[in-house]
């Protein structure tokens, strides 16, 4: 697994906000586990570039030029790939109320082709007055065991319980394979084998949001397709 990270620097993101400043109603348990189907690609984010036209090496790529004008890149994230190099890269608006506003994150790929442009082959909006989120993070990784470097992304909604949705993103190919909205879970790359790790709070009838029962963590494997496999689980008290 490889996190190949580049934030901008804390003083640009004082406006955002921590994980847990807003309260999740009634400390639900852990959301039962949705999955998501390789999609097309979708309608780009308003704003959005439709292309970039250079082939300038990824890291001498102006991020600012590959978010909707007039917004403000919050983190960019290099991944290589079997259909040529990648970055992913989030964006908000300037400005904006921080627990309500226009956030994006969007993967843009260069072929192999000398003088092709930067294209954006994935892209998500998350309008401040439908879905808000207060953050967006990303790891990128190898998940879907094809060698190739894919993408979990991180949408923060808030909550005690740290709730968000997480998505998994095949960056060769612009498909969103997983998708799942959690409380108090976290999910991130496993590399042996190659796949994701759910980790999960436990609640027994009765548990208060503070304290669940047992910690639970399933080694999920990609089947292709829409298909995930269960290929561990162990449950252990908290």
């Amino acid at each position: 697994m490889i996190d190949r990270c580049r934030l901008v620097p804390a003083a640009a993101l004082m406006f955002l906000v921590p994980v847990g400043l807003v309260a999740c109603q009634g400390g639900a348990p852990a959301a039962l586990p949705t999955t998501g189907t390789p999609s097309a690609l979708p309608s780009l984010p308003r704003g959005l570039p439709t292309s970039y036209r250079s082939d300038l090496p990824a890291g001498d790529v102006p991020v600012g030029d590959l978010v909707p004008m007039g917004n403000v890149v919050t983190g960019t994230w290099y991944a290589r790939t079997s259909a040529g190099d990648a970055i992913v890269v989030a964006w908000q608006r300037r400005g904006a109320d921080p627990f309500r506003t226009e956030r994006g994150i969007a993967v843009w790929l260069h072929g192999a082709d000398p003088g092709s442009p930067w294209r954006p082959i994935d892209a998500v909006g998350f309008r401040a007055n439908r879905d808000p989120v207060l953050g967006l993070t990303a790891v990128i990784g190898d998940v879907t065991g094809d060698a190739s470097d894919d993408a979990l992304v991180f949408a923060e909604t808030g909550g005690s319980g740290g709730c968000g949705i997480y998505f998994a993103i095949d960056l060769a190919e612009g498909a969103r394979v997983f998708d799942r909205s959690v409380c108090d879970t976290s999910i991130v790359p496993s590399t042996d084998p190659v796949g994701l790790v759910v980790t999960e709070a436990v609640y027994a009838h009765g548990d208060p949001h503070c304290c669940p029962s047992a910690m639970r963590r399933s080694v999920l494997t990609y089947a292709g397709g829409d298909r995930w496999t269960t290929s561990s689980r162990t449950t252990t008290p908290a």
